[in-house]
């Protein structure tokens, strides 16, 4: 299977099944795929795909505030055998309360507390060693304030990455949507975060959203101010090894994925040769 590359920054995307035949026309534009589901079992095209692009594994595989069942490790070995993934991500995220019995729509952060940073650690760990491969943590953005927090986000995930020695996977739209409803500047909020353990950058569209009245993730190309943000990220990043354009809907066209790669590969080009 292919690998990424060591010797450049691999650019890549995720795999959207629907763009499959518009991906393999365009191995100039995407280095690598990263897998958010496993592919479909009539999915006819993942078979080349596999066989023409490095897989990221970026499945949910599971909420690490609480440990995983034998059945959710054995579903992330399985996923891992199958994608020779370099790396494997999660993200620090909560989709359920601990007695299983309400879930939520969307993604939260966890409890920026001593106890849940001791959870994280310790399951982080367990499903590390279960896939037997590095494992990445991808921020997740907060929109309001939790008053039983004990320390920020960036001291969270700093003290994190010391205890148990992952990878960071820094998702540039959540660290500027985190900023946006802070009212700071993202660049001054982004200065707190261990940027010394990112290995991969994830980028994407940010558009109005109608039920938040404000800013939120869509399925668009990165604007510039994003992408400034993220080749700034990279500058701060000896470890890095991949950007990933983060967009996964059924919705999006090939003209926009075209548009996001295009862009991302000419601002992550511009930046490195301001830095060579």
């Amino acid at each position: 299977m292919p690998t990424i590359p060591e010797d450049r920054l691999s650019v890549g995307t995720f795999y959207n099944p629907h763009l499959a035949e518009f991906t393999l026309e365009h191995p100039e534009l995407i280095d690598h795929l990263a897998m958010a589901d496993p592919p479909a079992a009539n999915d006819e095209d993942f078979l080349e795909i596999r066989q023409r692009f490095p897989l990221l594994l970026h499945d949910y595989l599971g909420q690490l505030s609480d440990p995983l069942s034998e059945f959710a490790l054995e579903r992330a070995r399985g996923l891992q055998e199958r994608y020779k993934s370099p790396w494997v991500a999660e993200h620090f995220q909560c989709l359920h309360t601990q007695d299983r019995s309400c879930s939520l729509d969307y993604v939260f952060p966890p409890l920026y507390t001593e106890e849940f940073l001791q959870r994280f650690c310790e399951n982080a760990v367990a499903l590390r060693e279960a896939v037997a491969a590095p494992l990445v943590m991808e921020n997740i953005p907060g929109f309001f304030s939790v008053r039983r927090a004990q320390m920020s986000e960036a001291e969270f995930l700093r003290r994190f990455f010391e205890q148990t020695d992952c990878g960071f996977l820094i998702d540039v739209p959540h660290i500027w949507l985190a900023a946006y409803y802070r009212g700071v500047d993202p660049q001054q909020y982004m200065a707190e975060f261990p940027l010394d353990r990112v290995v991969e950058i994830h980028v994407a569209g940010v558009e109005h959203d109608r039920d938040l009245q404000g800013p939120w993730i869509a399925p668009t190309a990165p604007n510039d101010e994003i992408l400034e943000l993220a080749c700034w990220a990279a500058e701060c990043a000896p470890q890095l090894r991949a950007v990933t354009v983060d967009v996964f809907s059924p919705t999006v066209t090939a003209y926009q994925l075209e548009d996001s790669m295009r862009r991302t590969r000419a601002a992550f080009a511009v930046a490195g040769a301001a830095v060579s």
